[in-house]
C-alpha cells in the first residue's frame, strides 16, 4: 500500500494504519450482523477497503494536487487522527475479536512452527503481491498506473488520466489493507490505536525494500517480520 500510493503521486500515506484498523472494524460488524463466510467475507473487505481508499484520496491528495508534498503528507497525518476519532465513537475503546474467516491448517518445517493465524498470513499476503502484480502488469489500467509512476506528464500526453491512476493506487491500497485486517484481526484482536504501530511497520518495510518495487517492498516486511520475531524469541528466552 505504502509503495503503491508513493509511486503514483510521491506522497508517503500515513493514513495507511487506519485504513487497515477501519477495514477490520466494519468486518467484525458485518460479522456479527451478517456470519459471512469466508467468500463474503473477502468480497465485502475488497469492495470497503476499495471504497474507503477511494474516500482518503477525495479528502487529502484530492483536494491538494497543487501543494506542497510536505502539505499533502501533514493532510494523511490528519486523516489518520481523524478516523481513529471515528472509530472510539463509533466501536469505543475495548479490543474487539475478529473471526479467523480463513482458517489454514498450521505448518511445521522441520525446527520452523507456523500457527494456524500465521500461514493464513502469508497466504492473504503472497497472495495479494501476486494479484497486484499480475493486475499492474498484464492489464490495460495496471500498466496506466505504472506509467504514471514513472512519468505523470509522459502518461498525460499518452491519454492516460495520472488522477485516475492515483485515485485507483489508493484504492487498491485500501483493498490491500482491508485484506490485512482479515489476516492481523485474529491475532492481535482489533484497537482504535493499532492503526498508528502498524501503519509505522509498513512505512520501516517499504523504507527496508525500496518504495520503486512491489516485491522488493514486500521481501522489507518479511524481513522486518522475521527480525521482529527473532528479536522477541531472545528476549523471552532470557
Amino acid at each position: 500500500g505504502f509503495s503503491l500510493v508513493y509511486n503514483s503521486s510521491r506522497v508517503i500515506n500515513f493514513a495507511q494504519g487506519e485504513l487497515l484498523l477501519l477495514g477490520g472494524l466494519v468486518l467484525y460488524s458485518l460479522s456479527q450482523a451478517a456470519h459471512l463466510g469466508p467468500v463474503s467475507a473477502l468480497v465485502a473487505t475488497g469492495l470497503f477497503g476499495f471504497a474507503l481508499g477511494h474516500v482518503l484520496y477525495a479528502t487529502t491528495l484530492g483536494v491538494s494536487l497543487r501543494a506542497e508534498p510536505l502539505n499533502q503528507l501533514m493532510l494523511t497525518v490528519a486523516a489518520s487522527l481523524v478516523w481513529q476519532g471515528a472509530a472510539i465513537l463509533i466501536w469505543g475503546k475495548n479490543p474487539l475479536k475478529l473471526d479467523q474467516f480463513l482458517p489454514l491448517p498450521a505448518l511445521r518445517l522441520g525446527p520452523l512452527f507456523f500457527s494456524q493465524n500465521t500461514v493464513t498470513a502469508l497466504v492473504v499476503s503472497v497472495s495479494s503481491v501476486a494479484a497486484l502484480s499480475v493486475f499492474l502488469g498484464c492489464t490495460r489500467t495496471g500498466r496506466a498506473v505504472r506509467a504514471v509512476s514513472m512519468n505523470a506528464l509522459a502518461a498525460s500526453l499518452q491519454g492516460v488520466n495520472p488522477v485516475r491512476s492515483q485515485a485507483l493506487s489508493f484504492a487498491l491500497s485500501g483493498v490491500l489493507a482491508s485484506l490485512a485486517a482479515m489476516a492481523v484481526g485474529p491475532q492481535t484482536m482489533l484497537r482504535y490505536d493499532m492503526g498508528f504501530g502498524l501503519g509505522l511497520k509498513g512505512f520501516v518495510a517499504a523504507t527496508l525494500g525500496g518504495y520503486s518495487s512491489l516485491p522488493k517492498a514486500f521481501a522489507g516486511g518479511l524481513a522486518l517480520g522475521i527480525l521482529e520475531a527473532g528479536l522477541t524469541l531472545a528476549f523471552s528466552a532470557d
